[in-house]
Formats: C-alpha cells, structure tokens, sequence
C-alpha cells in the first residue's frame, strides 16, 4: 500500500506561478498537483491517507543550499555549526537539502577527507545532503581519486579550488591547471574561490604589522583591483571547462 500525503487549501508556489492547489505525495514523490485533489480523494480515500490542512499557508519546495562550511576544521578554529545544529536550523528555515565541501588539509588525500566528512556527517545530519571535494593539492594519487569520486559509489560532481588562504587551501596555478583538466575530462563542475591568495598574505602581514587586528582587517587585506583580475583569469580558464566563482 502507497504512504499518501495530502496537502490541501494551500497556495502552491513554483518557479513559473503561485496557484492555490492540494498537493497528493506517494511513497515521497509529488504525484498530483489539482486546486480539486482533495474533494475527489475525500470520496475514494480509504482512511490511510495523511492529510495537512495547508489553508492560508505557502507550499513550496524544500530549498537546497549549495554552499555550506558544517563543523570545518579551519586556521585553528572549527564552525561551530555542526551536521546536527546546522541541517537542524535549515529544515526549520525550509531548506531540505545541504551541499557541503569536503576539505583535505595538505596532508590528507580527497578520499580520506571523503571518508573523514562521511563518519562526520552520516550519525548526525537531519537532511539530505551532498558533497562537493575541494582539491588543496596536486599529484598523480589525487588525479586518481578525483576520477575515483565521480563514479556513482561516492557521487561527486564538482570540485573546488582555493586561490586563497596560502599554505592551508591554496594551489597555485600548475596545479590549478592540472584540476581544471581533470575536471574537464571527468565531466566535473569546477568551483573556484578566486583571491589573490599570495597578495592577501602580503596585505595581511603588513596590517598586522600597524597593529590592526581586528576583523576590519579581513577586507583591508584584499584590494579589488587583484580580485577583478582573478576573475579575468577564471574567465579565459572557461575554456578548459565550466565552472562556477564560489567567492570574488
């Protein structure tokens, strides 16, 4: 027997229109969308059926947020939303799917982080959610697992690569290169943080030096004539493969 869900009296809101409408779920998939559904289900329903009383509310589907940073070790701190409290807050904001980035420090392989964000992730989230692999190195073994990550196994699209944050995420062009092509010969999005990591690190020593520490400092360390011709850069780069500008 079919799980059934009637949502009804409510006002549908899609991406072309908003209508008021009774939304019919079975066994999780929207199956009807009628502003009749629910007088010609109350006829033939056959008490097993759930019923929401929408009337006076919107019904619209869950959000996904494609950029997400749950519990991420970073420089010395951790978010501190983790996979509970973070997915937790977004189902209460209408958010039911998360895509978040898997992080390898430099000593760690995609695989490893892979694995390392699953058991992080897996006991605790409270959505869907998916993940996106960011590359902080380059070598023939992360080649390899970049082509390991897009199999259906681990489900791994897209690929990100920090310009920014020197010795921690960066890469630097060789190898930003290098990932741009083995995105493009796998079929993968690439997603780029687009600084001027090296000018950024420069900047920030010479704040710290006048003695500015507090978090004015973080966009006094990053000009945006550097950043405008990053993202020049990135432009020509769509050549090698399409990709989207996560920060600029």
């Amino acid at each position: 027997m079919a799980n059934k869900l009637l949502i009804f009296g409510g006002t549908v809101v899609n991406d072309d229109q908003m209508l008021r409408a009774d939304v019919l779920v079975e066994d999780g998939k929207i199956t009807a969308i009628d502003p009749g559904l629910a007088s010609m289900l109350s006829a033939n329903t056959d008490g097993q059926m759930k019923t929401v009383d929408a009337r006076g509310r919107l019904v619209m589907p869950g959000g996904i947020d494609p950029h997400t940073h749950m519990q991420l070790p970073f420089m010395g701190t951790v978010a501190v939303d983790d996979f509970y409290h973070g997915t937790k807050a977004a189902l209460a904001g209408g958010t039911t799917m998360i895509i978040d980035f898997a992080i390898p420090n430099k000593q760690q392989t995609p695989l490893e982080a892979y694995h390392l964000w699953r058991n992080w992730a897996d006991p605790k989230v409270c959505c869907d959610y998916g993940l996106s692999m960011a590359i902080t190195s380059w070598n023939e073994r992360v080649k390899e697992e970049m082509e390991a990550l897009v199999r259906p196994d681990y489900g791994i699209n897209s690929f990100k690569f920090f310009l920014a944050y020197e010795g921690v995420f960066m890469v630097n062009d060789k190898e930003f290169y290098q990932g741009l092509k083995q995105c493009a010969r796998l079929k993968a999005l690439a997603r780029v943080h687009a600084e001027n990591g090296s000018i950024i690190a420069e900047k920030q020593k010479e704040l710290l030096t006048s003695g500015l520490t507090g978090p004015e400092g973080h966009t006094q360390s990053r000009p945006e004539e550097p950043k405008q011709q990053i993202g020049r850069v990135q432009l020509r780069n769509k050549r090698i493969v399409p990709f989207m500008l996560c920060m600029l």
